[in-house]
C-alpha cells in the first residue's frame, strides 16, 4: 500500500513537471531566418541555427559587434528572451554567428530586431467624407464641438502594408488575430472612454504603417473643456501586457459652437489696419460687414485676398436683405463711396477666421460696429441673414497726431541746410507749405520753391514726405536756392492735402468732391524760421610776416558754403587758393611765404559764393582774367564783356586788380560777397636787448623782438668768447648753455622771445648772445660780460637782420561802404596798413 502511494505521487509529479516544460516551450514564438521581431517577445529561431547568440554587426570595412544577445537555451533551435536590457536600444539585422565571414557570404541565419513604436497624432479634417487631413495638429489648442477631427495611431515597424510578407509565421495576421491598437480618451472630469461621439476607438487594426483610426467631431452632448488620448496596443499579449508601450499623450479643449466676433485691439489710429476674428462653425460660410455704414463719409474697408473669402459661390449664400449695401456678383458689400466694407468668408476646419480691415487718412474718425452673421439656407435664389445667429464688436478709429521740429535755435542763415523732423501717426505722407511776407496768403508748398506752388494744387510725387514704418519723417531743406528774401517764415506739416492754412476746403469740378481739406480737417504741426543774410570775415595772423615763414588767415564764413576762394594780389604776383569751410562755419588757411617774395604790400580777397551755391565772378580756366559768368544773373547766359586780366599781357597792377575784383563782386546783378585784408612782407629780422654785465652765479633774462611768425621757434646760444680748439692733453673749462624758445606776441607789430639764464658755476668772462631762426634763415648776435660785481647797464638793441620800411597795426572794422582797395592803397602810401573786413548788405 505505502509503495503504491510513492508511485502515484511520482506519476503526478512527473505529470506537472511535462505540464511546465510545456507551457515554458509555448512563450516562444518560432521565427526562421530573415523574419521581423520586437522587443518584449520571446522568440525560438528555428533553421539554420548555430550558436546560441545573435550579434549586431558595425558597418564599415572591418565590422565588429556592436551587441550580443545569448540565448536561454541552445539545442534542437536557440530560444531567445528580446529583453529592452539585453537588445539595450540597438536595432536592426542580427545572425546567428560572431563570425563575420560567414555573414558576409551569406552563410549565418539572421532575425530584424525593432522596438514596438506606437505613436498617436489628430489634426483637423479637410474632407468629412474621407478623414483626409491638413495636418494641422488640435495638440494643446481649442476645437469646437462640431469641428471634425481625424485619430491617426502611427506604428512604424510593426504594421507593414504587406504583413503578410513581413510576417509569415502569422502571429498577427492569421485567423483573424490582427494585430490591433485602442485610443483611450479622459474627459475634462476625469473618466476613461475608448469612444468619441458615436465613434469607437476601442479595436483599431493595425495593418499599415500609419493608420487611420478614425475621424468624427465631439458633437453637441461632449463636455467642454480639456480632453486628453493615448494610444496603446491591445490583443497581443507581449505589446498589450507592457505598459511602457503606450503612445504619447495628446490634449486638446472644446469649446461650445457659439457664433462670436473679437477684435484684436479696441481701438486704432487711422492709416492702420484692424483685424477681427470670428470664432463659429467648422467650414461654414458667414457674412462679415461693417453694420451701418455712412454713404457721406470714409469708411474702413476690406483688405482684398484674404484667406477664406469667397469670391465665387453659388446665389444661395448671397443675402437678400442687404438694405444700404450694395452688391456684387463677388459678393464684396460696398458703401456709398464704393469701397468695399464687407463680404462673406468660410470658416476653416477649426471655425475660425481673421479677417482685416483697412483705413485711410481720409477715413472718418468715430466707432464702427463689425457684425458677423449666419446665413439661412433658403429654396429661392438667395439666403437671408440669420437675425437669431450674430455677433457685433465696436472698433473705434481714431485721428492720428503730426509734429515738427527743426535742428538748430530757428534762426538760420540762407544756403544753410535746415533739418525738419517729426511724426504723424495720422497718414503716411507728410504735406509741406510754407507762409510769410508776399508769398501766396495761404502757403506755397515748401519742396517746390522758389517755385510759387499754391499749397492747395495736386502734389508732385516729389512735393511730399514719406512717413517711417516708427510714424517718424524727415525733410532736410537746402536753402541754398529757395527764391526767397531774409526774414520770418511759418512752416505747416499736414496729415493730408489742404488748401494751405485756409479756413475752405477746395472742391472738383463737381462741386462736391474735396481735392484739398480745410486746414482744420487736418492734423498739421507749425514751425518758425527766421533766414538771415549769411555773411564773411577773415582775420591775419599778423600784419608783417617775414620772408620765407607762414601766415594764417582765419574767420567765419555764415550760411554753410562747402568752399571760399582766396586771391592774393602783390607787385607782379598773383595766386589763387580755395578755402575749405568747416561744419561750424569757421575756417583756417595757412599761406607759406616764398623766401624770395618780395618786401611790399600784398592784397587778399576771399570770396564767398552765397546764396547760389556758386562763385558768379569767377577766375577763368587758365588763370589770367576775372569774369561774371551770365548764367546765374538772370541775364543771356553769357559771359559778361567787363572782364580784367591779372596775368600776362594786358594785366592790372597788383593793387589795382584787387580793387577791381572787389568792385566786380559789388555786382548788383551777382550775390557774391567778399572781405579783404592787406599784410606785409619784409626781410625777417630778430634782436636782442643786451642784457649788460652781469654777476656770476644769477640768473637773469634774455629777451628780444622779432617779425617772424607767433609760435615759430628760435634757437638762443650762450657761449664763452673765450672758447678755442685746443690739444687734447690740455683741460679746458667752458661756460654756456643753448635751447629753444618759442615767439610770442608782442604788444604792436613786432612779436617777443626770451628764455632764462642761470649762471651758477659759471666762469668769469665775455660771452657771446647768437640767435638764430629755426624755421625761416634769420640770425642776430651781442656779447656781455660776466662780472664778480655788477656794474647797472643801459640796453641797447642790435640786430644784424635787415629792419623793415614799413610798420602797421592791425585794426579790424566794418566798413560796407568802403568799394575797393582804394583806401588800402592810400594808406600803403602813408606806410600804415589797415585790415578791413566787408561784410556786404
Amino acid at each position: 500500500m505505502k509503495n503504491t502511494k510513492i508511485m502515484t505521487a511520482l506519476v503526478v509529479l512527473l505529470a506537472a513537471a511535462l505540464c511546465i516544460g510545456a507551457a515554458s516551450a509555448a512563450e516562444y514564438i518560432n521565427v526562421s531566418s530573415g523574419n521581423t521581431t520586437f522587443v518584449f517577445e520571446k522568440v525560438n529561431l528555428t533553421d539554420g541555427t548555430e550558436s546560441g547568440t545573435l550579434t549586431l554587426f558595425s558597418e564599415g570595412s572591418t565590422p565588429a559587434a556592436v551587441n550580443t544577445i545569448y540565448a536561454d537555451s541552445y539545442g534542437n533551435g536557440a530560444n531567445f528572451s528580446l529583453y529592452e536590457s539585453s537588445v539595450n536600444g540597438h536595432y536592426g539585422v542580427y545572425y546567428n554567428t560572431s563570425n563575420y565571414t560567414k555573414v558576409k557570404n551569406g552563410e549565418a541565419a539572421f532575425v530584424y530586431i525593432w522596438y514596438p513604436e506606437i505613436s498617436l497624432k489628430a489634426e483637423l479634417t479637410t474632407d468629412p467624407n474621407t478623414g483626409a487631413t491638413s495636418g494641422d495638429s488640435i495638440d494643446g489648442k481649442t476645437i469646437n464641438k462640431d469641428t471634425v477631427v481625424s485619430f491617426l495611431i502611427n506604428t512604424p515597424y510593426v504594421g507593414p502594408v504587406n504583413a503578410s510578407k513581413a510576417f509569415p509565421d502569422g502571429r498577427f495576421v492569421s485567423d483573424g488575430k490582427n494585430l490591433t491598437a485602442k485610443i483611450i480618451f479622459t474627459t475634462p472630469a476625469g473618466g476613461k472612454t475608448t469612444d468619441f461621439n458615436t465613434t469607437s476607438f476601442a479595436n483599431v487594426n493595425l495593418n499599415q504603417s500609419q493608420n487611420l483610426a478614425g475621424y468624427t467631431k465631439a458633437g453637441s452632448n461632449a463636455a467642454a473643456g480639456t480632453w486628453t488620448a493615448q494610444a496603446e496596443f491591445t490583443g497581443y499579449k507581449p505589446f498589450a501586457d507592457n505598459e511602457k508601450k503606450k503612445s504619447n499623450t495628446i490634449s486638446f479643449t472644446l469649446q461650445s459652437t457659439t457664433l462670436t466676433i473679437t477684435a484684436a485691439k479696441d481701438s486704432v489710429v487711422r492709416s492702420n489696419p484692424f483685424t477681427v476674428a470670428i470664432q463659429g462653425e467648422s467650414k461654414q460660410k458667414y457674412a462679415v460687414y461693417i453694420e451701418s455704414p455712412a454713404t457721406n463719409e470714409v469708411n474702413p474697408t476690406l483688405q482684398p485676398g484674404q484667406s477664406g473669402f469667397q469670391s465665387s459661390v453659388n446665389n444661395k449664400t448671397r443675402p437678400n436683405n442687404l438694405s444700404s449695401y450694395s452688391v456684387t456678383a463677388g459678393f464684396i458689400y460696398y458703401d456709398g463711396y464704393s469701397n468695399p466694407i464687407g463680404g462673406i468668408f468660410e470658416t476653416d476646419a477649426s471655425g475660425k477666421r481673421t479677417i482685416q480691415f483697412n483705413t485711410a487718412a481720409d477715413t472718418e474718425d468715430k466707432t464702427y460696429t463689425i457684425k458677423v452673421s449666419s446665413l439661412i439656407l433658403a429654396t429661392g435664389d438667395v439666403d437671408a441673414f440669420d437675425s437669431s445667429n450674430y455677433d457685433k464688436v465696436k472698433v473705434k478709429v481714431e485721428k492720428g497726431a503730426v509734429t515738427i521740429a527743426a535742428s538748430g535755435d530757428g534762426s538760420y542763415y540762407i544756403g544753410e541746410e535746415i533739418k525738419l523732423t517729426g511724426t504723424n501717426t495720422d497718414s503716411d505722407v507728410i504735406y509741406l507749405f510754407v507762409t510769410g511776407q508776399n508769398l501766396l496768403s495761404d502757403g506755397v508748398i515748401l519742396k517746390a520753391l522758389p517755385n510759387l506752388k499754391a499749397a492747395n494744387q495736386a502734389q508732385e510725387p516729389g512735393d511730399t514726405i514719406s512717413v517711417k514704418t516708427d510714424d517718424t519723417w524727415e525733410y532736410k531743406w537746402d536753402t541754398t536756392r529757395i527764391g526767397v528774401d531774409t526774414g520770418a517764415y511759418t512752416i505747416y506739416a499736414t496729415s493730408k492735402l489742404t488748401n494751405g492754412k485756409s479756413s475752405n476746403p477746395t472742391y472738383d469740378t463737381d462741386g462736391k468732391t474735396v481735392i484739398a481739406a480745410k486746414l482744420s480737417d487736418s492734423e498739421y504741426a507749425t514751425i518758425s524760421v527766421n533766414l538771415k543774410q549769411p555773411f564773411l570775415s577773415a582775420i591775419p595772423s599778423a600784419t608783417v610776416i617775414a620772408q620765407g615763414d607762414k601766415l594764417y588767415i582765419r574767420g567765419t564764413a555764415e550760411g554753410s558754403p562747402s568752399t571760399l576762394k582766396m586771391y592774393l594780389f602783390g607787385p607782379n604776383y598773383f595766386n589763387a587758393e580755395s578755402i575749405t569751410v568747416e561744419d561750424d562755419g569757421s575756417y583756417e588757411k595757412k599761406f607759406d611765404v616764398p623766401a624770395d617774395l618780395s618786401s611790399n604790400q600784398y592784397f587778399v580777397v576771399i570770396q564767398h559764393p552765397m546764396y547760389n551755391g556758386e562763385f558768379d565772378a569767377k577766375l577763368s580756366t587758365d588763370g589770367t582774367y576775372f569774369y561774371i559768368d551770365g548764367k546765374n544773373t538772370g541775364g543771356s547766359g553769357t559771359q559778361y564783356q567787363d572782364t580784367f586780366v591779372v596775368k600776362g599781357t594786358n594785366k592790372l597792377q597788383g593793387s589795382q586788380a584787387a580793387d577791381a575784383l572787389t568792385k566786380m563782386i559789388d555786382d548788383a546783378n551777382i550775390d557774391d560777397i567778399y572781405t579783404k585784408l592787406t599784410f606785409t612782407v619784409a626781410a625777417p629780422y630778430i634782436r636782442i636787448n643786451n642784457p649788460g654785465d652781469q654777476a656770476a652765479g644769477s640768473t637773469f633774462t634774455i629777451s628780444g623782438v622779432t617779425n617772424l611768425a607767433v609760435d615759430d621757434q628760435i634757437l638762443v646760444e650762450v657761449m664763452s668768447s673765450s672758447f678755442t680748439a685746443i690739444d687734447k692733453t690740455s683741460t679746458s673749462t667752458t661756460s654756456g648753455v643753448s635751447q629753444t624758445t618759442k615767439v610770442v606776441a608782442g604788444d604792436g607789430t613786432e612779436n617777443a622771445w626770451s628764455v632764462e639764464v642761470d649762471t651758477t658755476n659759471w666762469k668769469l668772462d665775455e660771452y657771446t648772445i647768437k640767435v638764430n631762426g629755426i624755421e625761416v634763415d634769420v640770425s642776430t648776435t651781442t656779447n656781455f660780460n660776466l662780472v664778480e660785481k655788477v656794474v647797472t647797464p643801459t640796453p641797447t638793441a642790435t640786430s644784424t637782420g635787415v629792419t623793415p620800411t614799413t610798420t602797421a597795426t592791425a585794426t579790424a572794422t566794418a566798413t560796407p561802404s568802403t568799394p575797393g582797395f582804394g583806401a588800402f592803397i592810400a594808406l600803403a602810401g602813408l606806410g600804415a596798413v589797415a585790415l578791413l573786413v566787408l561784410r556786404r548788405n
